[in-house]
């Protein structure tokens, strides 16, 4: 998995909330699987997570997706894109954050919530066996863990500890950075490419 740390060219721009968000090459209807708390509200956007505290909400793909040629095992370049914005039950808090996740399978059982993400606990950190990489979008700042800061983004691989981390902005036109604020509430784009390296 060592070739994953070169993973991401993370872009974050804040848009103007899309009325087709499933502007993708498949649709995810009756695609997905859902643990946890996780749903469909009543205007068709998923939802993870509710107000109340310490709880876990996930959607997986069901079908694998081949990232790795068999004959040559090189892993094949992809990007992939979403909106997503984090709604606090109160201004100040809003829960650990969510990620963008790629496993070998399409459900993570026994995870903890909080900084776990819903995707560890404490026996597994670590642990190559997990085959997890993930994009955390994170809204608090764990110094178990080794958060730089309460409003960050990173790269975690078979642990909740970042690879790399930055805080969460976006670059102009004009290479100015621009601080965004993951629990805003504004909807937010993300996209995650891998250049197959």
């Amino acid at each position: 998995m060592s070739c994953l740390i070169m993973l991401v060219l993370l872009l974050f721009l804040l848009v103007v909330a899309s009325s087709d968000i499933n502007q993708g090459q498949f649709s995810f209807n009756g695609y997905l699987n859902v643990e946890g708390v996780a749903g469909v509200d009543s205007s068709g956007l998923f939802t993870l997570t509710n107000t109340t505290s310490r709880i876990i909400g996930q959607f997986f793909y069901q079908n694998p997706i081949q990232f790795k040629n068999s004959t040559n095992a090189t892993v094949s370049p992809f990007p992939t894109t979403f909106i997503f914005a984090i709604v606090p039950g109160y201004t100040d808090l809003g829960g650990h954050g969510l990620a963008f996740v790629i496993s070998p399978n399409d459900e993570i059982s026994g995870a903890l919530p909080t900084h776990y993400l819903g995707l560890f606990k404490e026996t597994n950190i670590g642990l190559d066996s997990n085959h997890v990489v993930a994009i955390e979008l994170g809204t608090a700042r764990t110094i178990a863990v080794g958060d730089i800061d309460g409003n960050h983004v990173s790269i975690d691989i078979n642990s909740p500890r970042s690879v790399t981390a930055a805080s969460a902005g976006y670059f102009t036109d004009e290479s100015e950075f621009k601080n965004l604020n993951l629990k805003s509430g504004d909807p937010m784009q993300v996209w995650v490419e891998y250049d197959g390296l």
